[in-house]
């Protein structure tokens, strides 16, 4: 008999492991890095940290040279004309791999999480306030800098799904 149960309890422990895939629900890129983009700018904005990727796809005129009043920053929704991707690979990526006529078949993508579809006003949300930078020295106007925000933000990757109200995604900036 003692035989049967330490066969059962030895079944019911390996059958209770579970070494599954592992599931993102967070990530994080340094808010204060700046937000990087090739020349010329075909609309692809990333951020790298080693292995990972967190991609903005938007036209240009996204981040137009217009200052945007207080308190009022340039909205735009996630859609199908302005994705937000968060890329896994399998080993460590430079800025360089966004920046070639064809993309590298290595580093390997192994996992990638799109963010949804938003709702005008509600979700899915890109901030821009746009402020200009002035020479502190002669006031002479050297650039705008775009401060980017990703509001009420859902990422999926078809399997599991995490938000972020308010993910600060950092600055870009333009000449004038």
């Amino acid at each position: 008999m003692k035989k049967y149960i330490t066969l059962l309890v030895c079944a019911f422990i390996f059958n209770s492991c579970d070494d599954g895939n592992i599931s993102l629900d967070t990530f994080n890129f340094d808010p204060a890095a700046a937000i990087n983009s090739c020349t010329p700018n075909n609309g692809l904005f990333f951020k790298v940290k080693n292995n990972e990727a967190l991609i903005l796809r938007t036209p240009i005129t996204t981040f137009a040279n217009t200052v945007t009043p207080a308190n009022t920053p340039r909205t735009v929704v996630i859609n199908s004309s302005n994705q937000v991707i968060y890329r896994l690979f399998n080993s460590i990526i430079s800025n360089t791999y966004f920046c070639g006529t064809l993309p590298p078949a290595n580093p390997a993508v192994v996992d990638e999480w799109y963010a949804s579809d938003g709702i005008p006003g509600t979700s899915g949300l890109i901030l821009v306030t746009t402020t200009q930078i002035r020479n502190p020295t002669t006031n002479a106007l050297t650039g705008y800098n775009h401060y980017v925000v990703f509001k009420n933000i859902t990422f999926s990757n078809g399997i599991n799904t995490f938000t972020y109200e308010n993910y600060v995604y950092g600055n870009y900036v333009t000449a004038p």
